[in-house]
């Protein structure tokens, strides 16, 4: 039997969520920004947490704009090629608000799909901040209450289905503890994590 391994398990991992940070990225910029400009902000603010390749970025920008959630222009700087920049509209706007909006639902997604939005929070500041780690921290917590439940159905007579849904309540747990450590980091008044008891 032939074992497969990864050299790059801790690599960061591309997510579907790429055009909602697309979107940020342009939302906290102070002017327009064009392509390679934003590939530049990507690897040198996101490289340890998300990833993606020039020519995707460059195809992704393509249907953004098909979609009309961002605009673009030609801008000549000085005696530079013409290239084209690129700006959000209200709808990409709105589309970035919902994604920040909206915590994250399966805590495999957890690394991937939330650091960036936290990365986003900061930018805005701490009451962009603290909503973003209460909104999370609350959706954790009904997830453990959901866990929690399937466990005692479904692993009521088998050790084994018990144990997996230990393994993924213990996950939960420690991404509970992780968003309470996070909120002393940026100074957030604490509100403690109440053990839940379904």
């Amino acid at each position: 039997m032939s074992i497969h391994t990864h050299t790059d398990v801790d690599a960061p991992r591309r997510s579907p969520s790429a055009e909602p940070i697309v979107l940020g990225l342009l939302a906290s910029a102070a002017e327009p920004q064009h392509g390679y400009a934003l590939f530049q902000r990507i690897q040198a603010d996101l490289k340890d947490v998300w990833s993606i390749g020039m020519n995707r970025l460059y195809a992704l920008l393509g249907e953004m704009e098909r979609a009309e959630l961002i605009d673009s222009h030609a801008e000549k700087p000085g005696r530079r090629p013409t290239r084209k920049v690129y700006q959000l509209l209200p709808k990409g706007h709105q589309t970035f608000e919902t994604w920040m909006g909206t915590p994250i639902q399966h805590m495999r997604d957890m690394r991937v799909e939330f650091m960036p939005k936290l990365y986003f929070a900061r930018l805005l500041g701490p009451a962009a901040v603290t909503a973003l780690l209460r909104l999370q921290c609350a959706a954790c917590k009904r997830e453990w209450e959901r866990m929690s439940n399937l466990q005692r159905e479904r692993g009521f007579d088998d050790m084994y289905i018990f144990l997996v849904y230990e393994f993924r309540i213990r996950q939960i747990q420690s991404m509970l503890k992780w968003l309470d450590e996070c909120e002393q980091a940026f100074g957030i008044p604490q509100t403690a994590i109440a053990p839940i008891t379904p």
